[in-house]
């Protein structure tokens, strides 16, 4: 439930040095995983996961979600 930290990024599949479009983003029910839809804690979305880089530390840096606007 919410344990791992993650940098958003607005981009594509595989593209893990994307815009941040928010850092330190901790999901409220479960991790999220490709394909699924969220809204950030500022209102904006839905995002759709397209991809995501998890490191061997849940608070680490290079936790990165790939997401793009849903219905765009």
């Amino acid at each position: 439930m919410g344990r791992i930290i993650w940098s958003v990024r607005e981009g594509g599949a595989g593209e893990f040095d994307a815009p941040e479009i928010m850092g330190g983003f901790r999901s409220i029910d479960r991790e999220p995983k490709l394909g699924d839809l969220f809204l950030l804690p500022d209102g904006s979305g839905p995002w759709r996961v397209v991809d995501r880089l998890v490191s061997d530390r849940a608070g680490a840096a290079d936790n990165v979600l790939v997401v793009e606007l849903f219905g765009d």
